[in-house]
């Protein structure tokens, strides 16, 4: 059974902002947030399902600016729809209500 979920998603900046800024600020968002490298045979091991079953990884990779204008870019991300959807958040609503750290 499939429990990942993949996303082809299109942003619009505000403005026009350097891929490796853009880059810089995806990777250092949160602990959960995993940036592949724009390079296929890495792209290919890291940013598929199989690589994020079973973690809380989120894997965001194929940062591409679009044609259409600078500030238009393109990203793909994977993760286990399982945790993210469902387990993850009981877990942190137990933690909470134990007072234990998330």
């Amino acid at each position: 059974y499939k429990r990942q979920v993949s996303t082809q998603s299109t942003w619009e900046l505000r403005r026009d902002v350097p891929l490796a800024e853009i880059e810089e600020l995806i990777s250092s968002a949160n602990k959960w947030v995993h940036l592949v490298p724009n390079h296929k045979e890495v792209s290919m091991a890291e940013l598929t399902p199989c690589a994020v079953s079973g973690k809380l990884e989120i894997a965001i990779g194929r940062l591409r600016k679009m044609k259409m204008g600078d500030e238009y870019l393109n990203a793909f991300t994977v993760g286990d729809q399982l945790l993210w959807g469902a387990a993850e958040p009981l877990r942190r609503m137990l933690r909470i209500l134990l007072g234990a750290p998330l």
